[in-house]
């Protein structure tokens, strides 16, 4: 099982995700541009690159993803997740898409796999989650608002209580309601 810290300026704990675990999570909106409420990338602290993700090391975190040789799935799929973490946080975002689409399948696969031992599982269900809401927060730093949607209502119909999902989700319709208070013209 992969841990997480969440990161929002100082350490703390999150509520439950995973248990016995806890989140990191990097605030997109400045890079992202987005008014109103953060939007949050979520990477696995204990994954390649993670504890260089928490401290804001970026180019080492990206550094030690692609050096990194882990085999097992779970792994990878962490790995891919950080991948997409560290490129979306120094604005790639060619290839921060890539990584999160990555990062997408390989938790969906071990969602599968996980699910011959324990069918339904919350766990795997959090960590498909956490690759659909990341993979939002680079959508809207392209400004595809739609695709961001559609994969947060995904993450939301998987992990309907996950933190990540419900603050990605409230920045959207900050986003939105911001967006509608610039279009209203003043009376007279």
């Amino acid at each position: 099982m992969f841990t997480h810290k969440r990161y929002m300026g100082k350490f703390a704990k999150s509520a439950t995700l995973i248990a016995a675990s806890s989140v990191l999570f990097v605030a997109a909106a400045q890079a992202a541009d987005v008014p109103g409420s953060p939007m949050v990338l979520t990477a696995y602290y204990n994954g390649a690159g993670g504890t260089s993700l928490t401290t804001g090391k970026y180019d080492a975190a990206l550094k030690e993803i692609r050096n990194d040789r882990s085999s097992s799935s779970i792994a990878y799929s962490a790995k891919t997740n950080n991948l997409c973490v560290a490129y979306a946080v120094t604005r790639q975002l060619t290839e921060a898409k890539s990584a999160c689409d990555a990062a997408v399948k390989a938790a969906k696969y071990d969602r599968i796999s996980a699910q011959r031992y324990s069918p339904g599982s919350a766990r795997e269900n959090s960590y498909v989650a956490l690759a659909y809401a990341n993979r939002a927060v680079v959508h809207m730093m392209s400004k595809d608002s739609a695709s961001a949607k559609k994969d947060l209502a995904r993450a939301r119909s998987l992990a309907p209580t996950a933190d990540f999902v419900s603050r990605n989700l409230a920045a959207i319709q900050s986003t939105r309601s911001t967006i509608a208070q610039l279009e209203v013209a003043p009376s007279r």
